[in-house]
């Protein structure tokens, strides 16, 4: 862990560690704590004070500094990840609600065209309907029959 410190009004550095990509597979990391703030009035306050206190408040601030840095570093990536997702997600969803209401309404127009076509069908289509029905099962049975003495045929052939 490498630990620097940078005044208060330097962000950008603190924007450019957060914005660096990461590579897909676990990668080790060195991560670089930055301490945010004015060092020279941090020491110059601390010049009345117990040596050791202010040491232990360095070392303190230091810690969380690192302990910061280690998460930001590890949760950025995470976190664009779950927002890409989630933006995949929203997509498809959206994509999926209009296919839906696509659907809904190909149904509406399909029934209404039955509606439509049943309406103007007269009485006599529908017999004649019938009728080609019967002329094709009686149709399918003469080819069944055909196809069986021909296979019987084969077989005796065989």
């Amino acid at each position: 862990v490498f630990i620097s410190q940078y005044a208060a009004g330097q962000k950008e550095a603190l924007r450019a560690a957060l914005m660096q990509k990461t590579q897909s597979a676990p990668v080790h990391k060195e991560v670089k704590v930055q301490l945010l703030g004015n060092a020279s009035t941090e020491r110059r306050g601390s010049v009345g004070r117990d040596p050791r206190l202010a040491l232990r408040e360095v070392d303190s601030a230091t810690t969380i500094a690192a302990a910061t840095a280690a998460a930001i570093a590890t949760t950025a990536p995470l976190l664009r990840v779950q927002n890409d997702l989630e933006a995949q997600v929203n997509s498809v969803s959206e994509l999926l609600q209009k296919l839906q209401e696509t659907d809904r309404q190909l149904q509406r127009v399909s029934e209404q065209q039955i509606n439509m076509r049943a309406q103007h069908e007269e009485p006599h289509c529908h017999q004649q309907v019938s009728e080609l029905e019967k002329q094709m099962n009686a149709f399918m049975v003469q080819r069944i029959q055909h196809l069986e003495k021909l296979q019987e045929q084969q077989m005796n052939i065989q």
